[in-house]
């Protein structure tokens, strides 16, 4: 069959047709899909932001659980921190309560001890103002336990003895021990001898006999010099026709006494009162005496006879005041003779207040030279223990050095309060006295 031209055309504009019509379905197709797919996309986007928006809300939420969880910690850490606070009060409050028992208990037993005491002391007084030695001694004697137990629940180094005994001297003889003090409630010359448990007790007054030309009281600084015939004690008495201090000696043939004095007349006596007197014995064995002259002070020192009775030669300056703390006093002169060296121990300054002090100065022997006092004292005002002086040399049975001195002890300070008995050892290691309590 013959196919015209027009025939031709329109099956081509057919074809046109059906191959635009195709291309427009491909297309809208094509646009539908991609409507789709947008939409998707949108489905998609929205499910993506709603799943961005439950992560923020779990994330705030866990970080609103981990607060609080850390919250609770906090808490429960500061509840245990409170609660172990609140036990380790509980357990200082139950400690406080059993000191405070403690302490009631044990002031009610220092107040008993006290109390005996100064019942024993009133006694004592009394039969001083009575002027019975004998009872004064045996009321002393019956309460020192119970005293020195008073004295020893204070702070510091342990008072010797409980009662006054001012210028304290220590006399060694062999394996016994014996001091000897200015007057007070023990006597015109107070003795005591040390026990086997190491603690002294009342051995009555070492002066059995005053001299003639002396007043009664005011008998002070005792010393005493071993010689082969018996004891010397030098100790200061007032002179009675003229009011004078003076330095006299007595004698025994018992360490412990009594000292009989016997003389005439003193062995020192001068316009210038003598106290303080203390003898020492040489290298050589010569004994000599220092002394302390009043107005102006002055330590100084005279060589005595072998027998120590009488003067052998004329006496030496030693000291004289030259330093703020000594003052315008220096007294009670005390010697320690070394091989290596002498040493002269001696107080400074007011006795009766906390300015009272113990030096020492190295001295080329008895009779001097001795250097000038240094920048500072052996031993001054300490702890509770006021004016520590009225020093004295000696060494115990072992040979060990000690110093024996006196003292105030807060808050009694100032004559008529009590001046108690220390001891302290010295130790010469350093090349130098040092004072170890």
């Amino acid at each position: 069959m013959k196919i015209t031209t027009r025939g031709r055309f329109v099956a081509l504009a057919l074809a046109a047709v059906l191959a635009l019509g195709t291309t427009l379905w491909h297309v809208n197709h094509a646009w539908t899909q991609r409507r789709h797919a947008m939409e998707a996309l949108g489905s998609a986007r929205a499910s993506v932001g709603a799943a961005k928006d439950t992560l923020a809300t779990e994330r705030a939420r866990f970080g609103r659980d981990r607060a609080n969880a850390t919250t609770v910690r906090r808490r429960r850490d500061l509840a245990a921190e409170s609660l172990e606070l609140r036990n380790a009060q509980l357990v200082a409050t139950e400690a406080d309560r059993d000191r405070a028992r403690t302490t009631r208990d044990t002031k009610n037993a220092e107040a008993l001890i006290v109390r005996a005491c100064l019942d024993g002391a009133r006694t004592a007084l009394g039969a001083l103002r009575l002027h019975d030695n004998a009872r004064t001694v045996a009321a002393l004697q019956s309460v020192d336990a119970v005293c020195r137990a008073a004295q020893g629940n204070q702070s510091g180094p342990t008072a010797q003895y409980a009662f006054d005994f001012p210028d304290p001297f220590v006399l060694t003889v062999g394996t016994e021990e014996y001091a000897f003090a200015t007057n007070s409630g023990g006597g015109n010359i107070q003795g005591l001898k040390r026990k086997p448990d190491g603690t002294w007790a009342t051995n009555g007054d070492a002066l059995g006999q005053f001299p003639a030309w002396a007043s009664w009281g005011r008998t002070w600084a005792p010393s005493v010099l071993p010689r082969l015939s018996g004891f010397v004690m030098y100790y200061t008495v007032r002179e009675a026709s003229t009011g004078r201090q003076c330095i006299s000696r007595a004698l025994s043939t018992a360490p412990g006494g009594p000292y009989v004095d016997t003389s005439t007349a003193p062995l020192q006596c001068s316009e210038r009162d003598a106290i303080d007197a203390e003898p020492v014995v040489g290298l050589d064995g010569a004994p000599v005496l220092l002394w302390k002259y009043e107005r102006p002070a002055t330590i100084v020192a005279r060589p005595l006879r072998p027998d120590g009775m009488e003067f052998a030669g004329p006496e030496v300056t030693l000291l004289s005041p030259s330093r703020g703390w000594v003052g315008t006093n220096v007294e009670a002169p005390s010697m320690l003779v070394t091989p290596t060296g002498s040493w002269l121990f001696f107080s400074a300054n007011d006795w009766r207040t906390r300015r009272y002090t113990t030096g020492v100065v190295r001295c080329a022997g008895p009779l001097g030279p001795c250097d000038p006092p240094g920048a500072a004292p052996l031993l001054a005002t300490h702890s509770d223990i006021v004016g520590p002086g009225g020093g004295s040399v000696f060494r115990d049975p072992t040979g060990t050095i000690h110093l024996a001195y006196h003292a105030y002890r807060e808050p009694n300070v100032g004559y008529p309060a009590n001046r108690l008995f220390f001891t302290a050892r010295v130790d010469l290691t350093s090349g130098r006295p040092v004072l170890v309590e």
